[in-house]
């Protein structure tokens, strides 16, 4: 009688685990890949892991049908390219056996060719189990490459295993390929002296590098920080940054398009000032050295968390856009959002001076959701004794004069047009973003300052326009994700 009480309560718990996985594959947390799959429409992986550790010293490609454990540092040594193929699972661990923080790194003359594709792209998360997953967990993207930067051509890094250094005189320089890839959950902070606070950090890195479509959400600081170099970014989503969605510094030049920054939990609570792009020449302290940051952005949408409904969010949800310490950008066709009802602010005298040299611009850009002056300066002097363009802030954000003023920017939109899934729950079962713009009052794009033809001339402002160019390939579940079985 015993034997059969426990054969019963055997078949029952086998028949609840098969009940609950069949249930975990059909919501939103369900992956589906390529190579090692069953056929199916919720094929997995099955569960076969590789630990990389250490120094890669020639030349690998990895396996899609393997899920590889990051332990430590794993770094792609100077000259040796790592290829990680459409599908690829890679998870930093949290707690490394050698200790420290979890990364993979590319070095100075190494390349990486992180490939993915719509419909099977690269992914870098936590190894915690689905429901455990946190920011922070592990490091994360260290790429650094041989372009220029303003600290005199040599920037360090030390993550903890080791000090590594980009720059050089090579803006041309290729340190791979990274596209279609998402990244989850990292952003952990090696010690004191990492600069870098950021799910990914391109430090140098030339034009002859692709970055586009890039996906990074739930970092514990930053999404995506570039200092100096000239890659170009296009098609790229933060989502949830604890701090920064992007952090721009010492002396990126580079084109960035289609860029989008959300924070949409309006119940979050930033531990430090939070900004959507915080642009600097370098991150402490004013300087002038050279090249000055300012990258070129066209097709920018900064989504606040008050975008949702909420009229009241954590204070330290700061501005949308902001310059300091000499920092500076040439922002057009851009939309910003619900971001405390704060839009841009130039904070210092060093940053509002940028604006009579036209080494910072801002115009064609869309305000919705904000206050009735959704810009301000800080600066210990009046505008006009900082250097600043114009008799005020407001005459030099409205123009149309003097010549150095900004023209085309509205401050408020009526009807933005973005469709209703960007704020649906993304962990329910079926949720399928359509990330679009619809009907809406935003004023045409302009182009007349692209004069090399080096942006894609679309017929909207903002990172989203008539088609979704997340779709398919981004994941918004990742807490719940199942990879394997």
């Amino acid at each position: 009688m015993k034997k059969i009480y426990l054969a019963a309560l055997a078949i029952l718990w086998i028949g609840a685990a098969f009940y609950a996985c069949k249930k975990a594959n059909e919501s939103n947390g369900s992956f589906n890949g390529p190579g090692g799959r069953s056929s199916g429409p919720n094929a997995l992986l099955a569960c076969t892991y590789e630990t990389l550790s250490g120094n890669i010293t020639a030349n690998r490609t990895l396996s899609n049908t393997i899920i590889y454990k990051l332990d430590g540092c794993v770094t792609v040594k100077s000259g040796v390219t790592l290829t990680i193929p459409a599908g690829t699972v890679l998870q930093g661990m949290k707690a490394p056996t050698a200790g420290g923080k979890s990364f993979l790194i590319v070095e100075r003359g190494g390349k990486l060719n992180a490939i993915g594709t719509v419909s099977n792209p690269v992914i870098f998360t936590s190894d915690q189990a689905p429901g455990s997953r946190q920011p922070g967990d592990w490091g994360g993207l260290r790429v650094f490459g041989q372009a220029n930067n303003n600290n005199s051509n040599s920037l360090n890094v030390d993550l903890g295993c080791a000090t590594y250094a980009g720059g050089g005189t090579n803006n041309t320089d290729n340190s791979g390929s990274i596209q279609y890839v998402q990244l989850h959950y990292a952003g952990a902070v090696a010690n004191t002296n990492d600069i870098s606070r950021a799910a990914l950090l391109l430090n140098s890195v030339g034009t002859g590098t692709t970055v586009d479509h890039i996906q990074v959400t739930n970092p514990l600081n930053d999404g995506l920080a570039v200092f100096g170099g000239k890659v170009k970014l296009t098609n790229i989503l933060s989502y949830n940054a604890q701090r920064m969605d992007y952090q721009l510094s010492y002396g990126y030049q580079g084109n960035m398009q289609f860029i989008g920054a959300m924070r949409l939990d309006a119940a979050a609570a930033p531990p430090t000032a939070a900004y959507g792009l915080n642009i600097t020449n370098q991150l402490t302290g004013v300087s002038t050295n050279t090249p000055l940051t300012m990258p070129v952005i066209s097709n920018l949408t900064v989504m606040g968390p008050k975008y949702c409904g909420s009229t009241t969010v954590n204070a330290n949800f700061q501005y949308a856009v902001r310059f300091f310490n000499n920092g500076a950008a040439k922002i057009y066709n851009s939309v910003i959002s619900s971001w405390n009802g704060r839009g841009i602010i130039l904070e210092g005298p060093t940053s509002v001076a940028q604006t009579s040299s036209n080494n910072l611009e801002f115009s064609y850009n869309s305000l919705h959701n904000a206050t009735t002056t959704p810009y301000a300066f800080t600066s210990p002097l009046s505008w006009s004794a900082s250097g600043g363009c114009g008799t005020s802030i407001a005459n030099w954000i409205t123009g149309p004069t003097p010549s150095c003023s900004e023209t085309g920017n509205e401050f408020s939109v009526a009807t933005l047009g973005y469709d209703g899934s960007f704020c649906s729950n993304y962990c329910a079962a079926g949720f399928s973003q359509n990330f679009i713009l619809g009907t809406t009052s935003l004023s045409a794009p302009n182009y007349s300052w692209d004069t090399s033809s080096a942006f894609s001339q679309v017929n909207y402002r903002g990172a989203f326009g008539s088609t979704d160019f997340s779709q398919g390939w981004t994941g918004w579940c990742p807490q719940n994700t199942v990879y394997c079985q």
